[in-house]
């Protein structure tokens, strides 16, 4: 039995009959029937590209589905031409990305577009109390209601976001991703938060591309796999392997080797060659203390650490996006200093963004321009301009070296899946040909067959000897990528292990600060 009852005795509130979305080129879904009960975490997995989010967009009032398709409220058909509509069944969508007012207070973006008024005027006053009441309840009463969103952190303002989908009482309430910017405390008040709101049989709908928290939390899970929906299985009657292949349609190889004999014996031997890279007490004021390390050619050097251990800031540094306030880098034995990233760049150094969306993508221009903006120098033809064979060439190339599904290299590459437009932006750095890249979590919001085909590359550049520092807060893809694990923890250092030595345990440990070396 779920939480809350037997099936049959808990009512659909959200129905979708034979829902399809088609874009220009592209059928997004087709013919999709799912139930959404009170009472019940309702988990939705695929692959990115397979139209989770077009679907919870529909449901959300954001997208109307195509002429044919249903979609019913508690038994009746609706159409959804907004998300007020939606709003007005009661449903709300907290998405990856946040929505809040960055210059308003916590209890003003909490009653944003529903203010507490008394008369004509706005209670600020009561807005205030009540937020705090909200704030306690979700047990995050550490963030105070006058505080301004802006100086919050990242994972803070996704609480708040969920506080502000609370505020409105909804009946159903959709997760898109949200502990992707979570802390492991976070993340565990946030699964509390959805096991009471379940208790009080509100619909849940959670999607996820950590398999692992949705056995701690879902009920059902259902696969979409290319638009089309795959099937409905209890929890209780499935495990990882088998969703893993229902999603991806096909087998997958374990994403955690063995550390047998030979495998030590050829990552440590890569630690034999030359070095590349080396930073001698980096520091920024803060960030970053007193932080040393080598990367030798190569090699996979991996950064484990929680939120705002520093490892972003101390590879921002390394780049030249921020400046250290002491410390030197090293470049094959020759030191350098970088006042921005494009002296980096110049001196053969890449960098992959966490942040795709803001930091990353061209969203507005064409995977071809994507993937060349970073080379058009190299792409000229006689004269000052850009030859276009050059660089339809150039494109094609990458695209068909990293596998980037794409119908041409002319298309948006906003219309891409998150994998897609990744493995498009490895394209852009390695154009310029670089000896260091660093990554700075390069799966992040991405489907575990885009992940496999990422992890693919990142060990064939190793092997071509291109020198990798990647940052990542899966562990499992340390211990699967890194020769070598570097752990910070508040901007220090406070572990280093050997391939031979990984362990999830022993690196966590490192990270939390309750061992250091």
């Amino acid at each position: 039995m779920t939480a809350g009852g037997t099936a049959m005795e808990k009512q659909v509130v959200i129905e979708t009959r034979n829902v399809r979305k088609t874009f220009p080129g592209v059928v997004a879904l087709d013919g999709i029937n799912l139930r959404f009960k009170a009472g019940e975490v309702h988990a939705i997995i695929g692959e990115n590209g397979a139209g989770k989010s077009t679907l919870m967009n529909i449901l959300s009032g954001v997208y109307a589905p195509d002429s044919g398709s249903e979609v019913r409220y508690k038994g009746s058909r609706v159409e959804f031409r907004s998300t007020a509509d939606a709003a007005k069944c009661q449903i709300a969508m907290i998405h990856q990305e946040n929505s809040l007012v960055k210059h308003l207070t916590v209890y003003e973006n909490i009653y944003l577009g529903h203010f507490i008024k008394k008369g004509a005027f706005i209670d600020k006053r009561a807005m205030r109390e009540s937020a705090a009441e909200l704030l306690k309840k979700m047990h995050i009463d550490w963030i105070k209601p006058g505080t301004l969103v802006n100086d919050l952190s990242a994972s803070e303002q996704q609480l708040v976001e969920i506080a502000k989908a609370l505020s409105r009482d909804p009946e159903t309430i959709i997760f898109d991703e949200p502990t992707a910017s979570l802390t492991v405390r976070e993340s565990q008040i946030l699964m509390d938060i959805i096991r009471e709101l379940r208790d009080r049989n509100v619909a849940i709908v959670f999607i996820s591309h950590h398999l692992e928290e949705l056995f701690e939390i879902a009920d059902v899970i259902s696969v979409l796999r290319d638009g089309q929906y795959i099937g409905t299985y209890d929890i209780r009657e499935i495990d990882i392997p088998r969703l893993i292949s229902l999603m991806v349609g096909r087998e997958l190889k374990s994403n955690v080797p063995g550390k047998t004999a030979e495998m030590i014996g050829k990552r440590s031997a890569t630690l034999q060659n030359e070095i590349v890279l080396e930073a001698r007490d980096f520091c920024l004021p803060g960030k970053v203390e007193h932080v040393d390390f080598v990367l030798h050619r190569g090699e996979i050097l991996g950064f484990a650490g929680l939120v705002g251990a520093g490892r972003t800031e101390l590879m921002e540094c390394v780049f030249g996006y921020t400046r250290p306030s002491g410390g030197t880098l090293y470049l094959n034995g020759r030191e350098v200093r970088f006042h921005t990233p494009k002296e980096a760049v110049a001196q053969g150094l890449g960098m992959l963004s966490e942040d795709r969306k803001s930091n990353g993508i061209l969203g507005l221009h064409s995977v071809q321009d994507n993937i060349n903006s970073a080379s058009w120098p190299k792409l000229r033809g006689r004269g000052r301009f850009v030859s276009k064979p050059a660089e339809k060439r150039n494109a094609l190339d990458f695209i068909h070296k990293l596998n980037v599904k794409t119908p041409n290299a002319n298309v948006r590459i906003s219309t891409l899946s998150g994998g897609n437009q990744q493995k498009a932006l490895i394209g852009r750095i390695l154009s310029i040909k670089p000896q260091v890249l660093i990554l700075d979590e390069p799966t992040h919001g991405i489907d575990v067959g885009a992940k496999q085909e990422i992890y693919d590359i990142i060990n064939q550049l190793a092997d071509e000897g291109i020198s990798i520092l990647l940052i990542s807060s899966e562990l499992p893809e340390l211990i699967t990528l890194s020769h070598r694990i570097i752990v910070m923890h508040e901007g220090r250092i406070s572990g280093r292990l050997e391939f031979s030595e990984f362990a999830q345990e022993q690196i966590l440990s490192y990270a939390s600060g309750t061992e250091t070396i």
